[in-house]
């Protein structure tokens, strides 16, 4: 059984390396949140010592022997390691003077690029799974990389993103099983080696969830659905009634898909004990059974349309994806019903949550992973496209270019500028300090306008006839400078200057200027000739991902 044709091969790995290309263009090139520093300082402790524990950090908790560890996964830590033993390797023969981490600080930048891309590319299939075309799949799997919060996040170096990836994984790998089954009149048949195959590969992805970030285990259920659909067809055998060898065959899917999610569990609970002498303390200490203290509609209110954290605001394309679902779940039920249980358990779990809001961070945090889930609502009208009337396509195609837009403004944003320096601003200079939850609710102290505020000062910087920052006519246009005249930042010139890693370090090495500027404009070049290429051959006929076996007589 052939799963991708040659043509969609083709498709999907241009996407893939367009992509990261994008990102590796304007990523930040350095461990950008204390999170991330703690991951880091994790990789490095396992390459270069073999041990797990760390400096004492914010985000460290003592553990065993008084010892700092990582309250965190190892997902992303193992992930990162290639990069942080390539940049020991650069640091070991690079011939300029530069602190020995500062390599592998940059390559490990390129981790979440790397992740994210790949989970360009898991979407890319699964839209093509439900019958889209490889055109309409690309377009969504690219609207979503540029037009939400995959591409801010792409710089950062949280655990969300590995996390979405796998969870992303579990649900193509599940809908791949089920086409197979349910496309098979004899499922009976089928060889257990191949049921087995794909619920091992469904229970890895969910396993390797659960290691990045142990909350992903809720949302297991959800990805999930097609396998508890898959082994409902099994049992029948394509019969009307439940037969013993159906049974047998359902319960070797689902313990094929138990089995490596209860090994990720044991690992779990062994490097629980190794860190902090009990298989069930993850570093959170009593935050498990205590922090759910926030009302749950006002989380739900700050989740979806608060101003300075509100989905509907930082990605407006996921949020009528998500109301686009109410649709899909008539043409496809079970990925409709799979993303927005995806979106409502992890809405009400983190609605809930002392720290809704993630920060400091760029727009909803804790609903990124949801982000590729719910523009999969967008395979609803790209389905119904052929059958509409020309005025009906030119309407829709309007506002989907419309929606895409404001998409992409706003999340160039987030990419242009450092959410930090932003933060920096509103906290450290307002005497706030790292508590920023005016940022939060405040509309004038939206990172949305603070975001735009600080783009124009950087502009002028870099491109007005002045240079000198008591010069720039935006030093004092603050967002929040009509409501509350008299919170004036001290310096905000600290926060100019775009946070991308060939712009960002100017002046430092003549060296280095000169071959990342060339290499960026190299690869901006690259990017812009390829992009309508993304849209060239493939299928662009409706058909899924697995074709139905011949069987044999």
């Amino acid at each position: 059984m052939t799963i991708l044709s040659a043509a969609d091969r083709r498709a999907v790995v241009r996407l893939v390396l367009w992509v990261f290309g994008l990102y590796a263009l304007t990523m930040a090139g350095r461990v950008v949140s204390g999170d991330g520093e703690t991951m880091f300082q994790t990789t490095r402790a396992v390459v270069e010592r073999g041990q797990l524990s760390i400096d004492q950090r914010p985000e460290a908790a003592v553990g065993r022997g008084g010892r700092y560890f990582s309250k965190y996964g190892l997902g992303q830590s193992v992930v990162q390691a290639p990069f942080v033993v390539a940049g020991r390797v650069i640091a070991f023969l690079a011939p300029i003077q530069a602190p020995p981490d500062l390599p592998a600080r940059f390559l490990v930048g390129l981790t979440n690029v790397l992740v994210t891309s790949i989970g360009s590319g898991i979407l890319w299939m699964t839209v093509r799974s439900s019958g889209i075309g490889s055109r309409g799949s690309t377009g969504i799997a690219l609207a979503t990389a540029t037009t939400t919060l995959l591409w801010p996040y792409s710089r950062a170096d949280f655990a969300e993103p590995l996390q979405a990836t796998a969870l992303l994984a579990a649900l193509l790998a599940g809908l791949i099983l089920y086409e197979i089954v349910s496309t098979n009149q004899s499922a009976v048949d089928l060889a257990s080696r191949s049921i087995v195959k794909w619920g091992c590969s469904i229970g890895f992805a969910i396993g390797v969830a659960f290691m990045t970030k142990a909350a992903s285990l809720i949302l297991a259920p959800a990805v999930a659905i097609p396998v508890f659909v898959t082994a409902w067809h099994l049992t029948l055998a394509g019969q009307s009634r439940i037969t013993r060898r159906g049974l047998t065959r359902a319960s070797a899917l689902l313990f094929s898909v138990g089995l490596p999610v209860a090994g990720a569990g044991l690992a779990q609970a062994l490097l629980n004990w190794y860190r902090f002498g009990n298989l069930f303390e993850f570093g959170y200490g009593d935050e498990p059974s205590t922090g759910f203290t926030t009302p749950i509609y006002d989380g739900i209110g700050y989740l979806l349309w608060s101003s300075g954290k509100g989905l509907v605001w930082f990605a407006l394309p996921a949020a009528i994806g998500c109301l686009l679902h109410l649709w899909l779940v008539r043409r496809r039920p079970i990925i409709a019903l799979a993303s927005l249980s995806v979106f409502g358990i992890e809405l009400w779990y983190f609605s809930r949550w002392w720290a809704w809001h993630g920060d400091w961070s760029w727009g909803p945090r804790y609903l990124y992973v949801t982000i590729p889930f719910l523009m999969l609502g967008w395979i609803a009208p790209l389905l119904a496209w052929p059958k509409w009337h020309w005025s009906v396509k030119t309407v829709t195609g309007l506002v989907a270019v419309t929606v895409g837009g404001v998409g992409l403004y706003v999340n160039v944003l987030g990419v242009a500028i450092d959410y930090g320096a932003y933060y920096s601003v509103v906290g450290n200079q307002l005497g706030r300090g790292v508590d920023v939850r005016d940022a939060r609710t405040v509309p004038p102290f939206s990172p949305l306008r603070g975001h735009q505020w600080l783009l124009q000062a950087s502009l002028y910087e870099v491109f007005g006839p002045s240079h000198k920052p008591a010069d720039n006519p935006y030093r004092y246009r603050f967002p929040w400078a009509m409501a509350f005249p008299e919170l004036v930042p001290e310096a905000p010139e600290r926060a100019y200057g775009f946070d991308l890693w060939w712009s960002a370090r100017r002046g430092t090495s003549r060296f280095l200027d000169y071959w990342s500027s060339l290499t960026a404009i190299w690869l901006g070049a690259i990017l812009l000739k390829h992009l309508q290429s993304l849209f060239r051959g493939g299928d662009h006929g409706p058909a899924g991902l697995a074709p139905p076996t011949k069987q044999r007589s």
